[in-house]
């Protein structure tokens, strides 16, 4: 008897100790996701193999699956608040939409055909698991918006952009929906986008302590999943070691000879600091019930600022 209990005693303390160490957790967010670079696409000014995105030719492709699936009616399709809509409606806010602002009077069956190449973001509202051990992430979409961007005006400048949400779709409430009235399931008809979208997602608590502290860890470590943000293999460990010292050269007035000389000044890069991610991913749809799927390829952590906003610690997991 007294080893009976003596077990169950440690079976329950083992159980405890492994439900306090939790190493993922699943965030429920909102992310907005540009799939067109204008600056690349009309000024051939930029590197696309840096600013990655979805060319036009599969953008379209995207924009037609999808609008083709609701113009069936595979899916019910809502606006922001859930209420459900009706294709009708979504016709007429495009049409009154395109006339107000640009002039154009289009025909309600040639709106979709009009609308392929403006079709130029997306709205998410998704699922990420985030495993704190190895930094994988995993993104299950629960709904997303396909939206309108139409550019007034683009120059170096400025950029006068103008956004028409279209509509709300809910795949997974759709197939379990489906699966009820229909027991036979279709094989699926996947349609995959070679090119690799780049998006920038904020940590948030819970999750930013533990997910930068790993990329510190794993990154002094010279863990086999760190690259350099390009991708390329570090060639020895202090490049690595130096990316985690920020240098800086200040002036400063001398008390004695009342002239600026300069000063280098070092400091630590900590954990904190990263509060941003830069992901890449691949995505599929299924052209039957319209669930698009993201492949999470890489992610490369960021500081503060760099030439699209933010300054990349140098490092790229993946």
């Amino acid at each position: 008897m007294r080893k009976i209990v003596a077990l169950l005693i440690i079976s329950f303390i083992s159980l405890v100790g492994f439900a306090q160490e939790y190493n993922y957790s699943i965030e429920h967010e909102y992310n907005k996701v540009g799939v067109f670079n204008p600056e690349w696409e009309i000024y051939n000014s930029i590197n696309p193999n840096k600013f990655e995105h979805i060319t036009g030719y599969y953008r379209e492709e995207l924009a037609k699956a999808i609008l083709n699936g609701v113009g069936n009616k595979q899916v019910k399709i809502y606006d922001i608040r859930k209420r459900e809509i009706s294709l009708d409606t979504v016709i007429k806010r495009i049409i009154d939409f395109e006339e107000r602002e640009f002039g154009n009077k289009l025909k309600k069956d040639s709106v979709f055909k009009f609308i392929y190449p403006f079709i130029s973001a997306y709205y998410f509202e998704e699922f990420i698991r985030y495993d704190y051990k190895t930094l994988a992430l995993e993104k299950n979409v629960k709904a997303y918006c396909p939206t309108l961007v139409r550019y007034r005006s683009f120059s170096d400048e400025k950029i006068d952009t103008l956004e028409l949400q279209l509509f709300w779709i809910f795949p997974e409430q759709e197939n379990i929906e489906q699966s009820k009235q229909d027991n036979k399931k279709e094989k699926p008809e996947i349609i995959n986008i070679p090119d690799i979208v780049i998006s920038l997602q904020k940590l948030k608590y819970p999750v930013q302590n533990p997910y930068s502290n790993t990329i510190f860890t794993k990154a002094k470590n010279k863990d086999a999943s760190i690259f350099k943000a390009d991708g390329t293999r570090f060639k020895a460990p202090k490049e690595i070691d130096d990316l985690f010292v920020i240098k800086k050269t200040m002036l400063f007035e001398n008390d004695q000879t009342g002239l600026e000389e300069k000063i280098e000044v070092v400091s630590d890069i900590t954990p904190e600091d990263i509060n941003n991610i830069r992901i890449a991913e691949l995505w599929s749809i299924d052209r039957q019930s319209l669930q698009i799927f993201k492949k999470v390829k890489y992610i490369i952590p960021l500081l503060d600022q760099d030439d699209r906003g933010y300054q990349q610690l140098g490092i790229r997991i993946q």
